[in-house]
């Protein structure tokens, strides 16, 4: 209710500006951005609807989550190694999962990942589930996902999110190896982040491409559900 308040509120302010004598009436457009605005003075950053039956707990809806899918992922132990959206969408991440340990770190190139996966093999720190989240900051080739992939080993379940980054020239290609990956592979899969995010510019802070409080939430919903389809403890 104080929610809708302010949104007539601010619709009133909007509608009683003049410019040159003219009274500018509130568009659609002109409404949805004081919606907009509104979400951001409010807090209100639930998630999209969800397809499917939402687990009655806080944890379920904040991510949109079945009671079947939080108990696997709350069971399952993971592995993130990632970029700045890693970095953003950790404390989220953490929150589904029974234990994950994220390596990420913003600006990470695909090609840092080897070294990243020699050292966590030498720690004896890779769980059997294995988040991937690079190709945000620059393209990347075939050759060097199957090296990343074979480097882990067929006896880890790998998930890697596409990426969605606006205006620039390797999204698609690094999207597609990503996607050759999942089907060549029978331990990678693909967390499509891009089709669920494409066309959610609010989901995003003003770079459009890291995402904000609502972004993250969706994003991990996102993750979340892919993985509690064919992730084993």
């Amino acid at each position: 209710m104080k929610h809708q308040k302010l949104v007539y509120w601010l619709l009133g302010i909007f509608a009683v500006i003049f410019i040159g004598g003219a009274l500018i009436v509130p568009t659609p457009t002109l409404k949805k951005q004081v919606v907009n605005i509104s979400n951001k003075l409010t807090g209100k950053t639930k998630t999209k609807r969800a397809t499917h039956t939402v687990a009655a707990t806080d944890l379920g809806e904040k991510y949109q989550l079945s009671n079947h899918e939080i108990t696997v992922l709350k069971q399952l132990k993971v592995t993130g190694i990632g970029d700045s959206i890693m970095v953003r969408t950790t404390p989220d991440l953490k929150q589904i999962f029974g234990q994950f340990n994220d390596n990420a770190k913003v600006g990470r190139q695909v090609e840092a990942a080897p070294a990243i996966i020699s050292q966590l093999k030498t720690d004896n720190a890779i769980q059997k589930n294995v988040l991937i989240n690079l190709g945000t900051n620059g393209p990347t080739s075939a050759s060097e996902i199957d090296s990343i992939i074979e480097q882990i080993g067929s006896s880890h379940q790998i998930y890697w999110v596409n990426t969605r980054v606006p205006g620039k020239s390797w999204q698609d290609s690094n999207n597609q190896l990503i996607a050759d990956a999942a089907k060549k592979y029978n331990n990678v899969h693909l967390i499509d982040w891009l089709y669920v995010a494409q066309d959610n510019d609010n989901w995003f802070v003003i770079d459009n491409l890291h995402p904000n409080t609502l972004g993250e939430r969706e994003y991990t919903s996102t993750v979340g559900q892919t993985m509690a389809k064919t992730a084993t403890p």
